[in-house]
């Protein structure tokens, strides 16, 4: 009797974990959701704005409140996740919750949260955001998200001390009415305020840090202080390097008073913005040209000086292979003439070959011949070989792309790496400074402009026209990648031609020795 009531028991119970008889109903699991929650704010808060989010899984959107705290719940949402907000002046700010299980994610969206993002993504954020496929979600890893935060920490050393702060997670405050903003929220004034001084916005700030990898100096530049009268213009230690006088002078700059202050003797050197064109600065004695990525050439008393803003650029960077368009004379010569030079480095600063080229073929220089570069304490590298020691300067533009300038003894080279580039459109309109060095090393200075007229892709070349109605064609990718050519014609000189980097100069020589020139082109904005 006792085990039949036990099964009895056992059976009633089994039913009734199932529901009872075949008329009940079962109930649905319940849809976990995930609920990201953070603040919005450019220092002040961004009240009643959107922010979307996208997950691996899912998406949502929330409106903030006055003081810019927003929540957004994501029902059956896989992390991780990126947002986006508007500000009233129509700037889109991004940030990330990176990969994991957890159902509650904090995610505040700021300017420095969109720096964070950037440095993600390593190309647009407004891309990013967009697709957001796979190959995105997968960056967005607990160490991916606190490499970045490292690196934007370190582009914002000397501008915003972020030690132990974390923009994305930390309690953000911000300014509303009458209610002040927290730390966090004070860093995002100092960036606002460092912006415009720079006269940089968040979006180029934004894309300079997803382009730059390695050493900050290529952001950090332009984040100093702006001449009134050209963003390009900046405050800050510059290095003056005089092409043909083989002296190199360390200065400070203030963009703002117009002023540059002569680190050895301390003497300060006054000079006054051009009425007519931005850019241009200059006094009784030099004429000074600054491109837009803040190289200026300057021109006194016949000679030419490249006054290059100055970074700190690791010897790793630089490896790799470099077209250079030299300006030398023999020891025993007081006259100039031109080159092509090839050359490859490898990350200790060694050269692991180099050569001098025409148009049709390179000569190898001899092992025992090709130089190394070092650091040199007052900065940039020495350049040192059998010969001699030639001074080097590396910049590194907004875009990553690196440049160097070496002066020696008997002349200078300017070199970049070979890249190729695209055909300018048609009706494109180009406006420039020429500054060309003749054979004995004088520099003459002239405004001008010209317009692409026509465009062969199939043989990769564009004609154009300047002011003075003079026109040449150009072919990319002659003699190799990043150069071009011009062919000679009536009233025109051979000659070859490149980009500096993507710094606003391109220098052109000459190919005819009993017509040489060096030619160093400044775009006008």
């Amino acid at each position: 009797m006792k085990i039949k009531l036990l099964v009895s028991t056992l059976a009633a119970a089994a039913l009734s974990a199932c529901g009872g008889g075949s008329d009940s109903q079962s109930s649905a699991p319940a849809t976990p959701t995930t609920k990201i929650a953070g603040t919005a704010a450019v220092g002040a808060a961004l009240a009643n704005a959107t922010v979307q989010a996208k997950c691996a899984s899912g998406s949502g959107s929330a409106t903030t409140a006055a003081d810019g705290t927003f929540t957004i719940d994501i029902p059956n949402a896989k992390r991780p996740c990126v947002l986006s907000v508007s500000t009233p002046d129509g700037t889109t700010l991004h940030s990330v919750v990176e990969a994991g299980s957890g159902t509650t994610a904090t995610a505040n969206i700021t300017p420095l949260t969109e720096l964070i993002t950037a440095s993600i993504a390593g190309k647009s954020t407004e891309e990013f955001f967009a697709s957001f496929d796979e190959q995105a979600q997968a960056k967005l890893t607990t160490d991916g998200v606190s490499t970045a935060l490292d690196n934007v920490k370190l582009i914002l050393t000397g501008t915003i001390d972020l030690g132990g702060i974390d923009p994305l997670k930390d309690t953000l405050v911000a300014a509303h009415g009458n209610t002040p903003g927290n730390a966090l929220d004070q860093k995002l004034d100092t960036l606002g305020e460092t912006l415009k001084a720079s006269q940089t916005s968040i979006a180029d700030l934004s894309s300079a840090v997803a382009s730059n990898t390695g050493s900050a100096s290529g952001v950090q530049t332009i984040l100093q202080p702006a001449s009134a009268t050209c963003a390009a213009f900046r405050s800050g230690k510059v290095q003056k390097v005089d092409l043909t006088g083989n002296t190199v002078q360390r200065f400070t700059v203030d963009a703002v008073k117009l002023t540059r202050t002569n680190d050895s003797t301390s003497a300060v050197e006054q000079f006054q913005a051009n009425d007519s064109q931005a850019c241009r600065f200059g006094n009784d004695n030099a004429r000074m040209l600054v491109s837009k990525s803040g190289i200026a050439l300057e021109r006194r008393a016949g000679a030419s000086s490249l006054v290059i803003p100055d970074q700190t650029i690791p010897l790793s960077e630089l490896a790799g292979d470099w077209n250079a368009l030299a300006f030398e004379r023999d020891d025993n010569s007081p006259y100039y003439g031109t080159g092509l030079v090839k050359f490859r480095m490898d990350s200790t600063g060694k050269f692991t070959s180099g050569a001098d080229c025409s148009l049709s073929s390179c000569d190898q220089w001899p092992a025992a011949e090709l130089p190394s570069a070092a650091t040199n304490a007052d900065g940039g590298f020495n350049i040192s070989d059998p010969s001699g020691t030639a001074r080097a300067f590396a910049f590194k533009g907004v875009d990553g792309q690196l440049a160097i300038v070496i002066v020696h003894g008997a002349g200078f080279m300017l070199a970049t790496r070979p890249k190729a580039f695209a055909l300018p459109a048609v009706g494109s309109v180009s406006s420039y400074w020429d500054a060309t060095l003749n054979a004995s090393g004088v520099t003459n200075i002239e405004d001008g402009s010209h317009t692409v007229t026509a465009v062969d892709t199939a043989a990769n070349t564009y004609t154009r026209q300047n002011t003075t109605g003079r026109i040449d064609t150009w072919q990319n990718g002659v003699p190799s990648v990043g150069l071009r050519y011009r062919a000679p014609a009536t009233g025109i000189n051979e000659a070859v031609s490149m980009n500096l980097a993507n710094s606003g100069i391109s220098v052109a020589v000459s190919v005819n020795p009993s017509n040489v020139f060096y030619n160093i082109s400044v775009g006008r904005p």
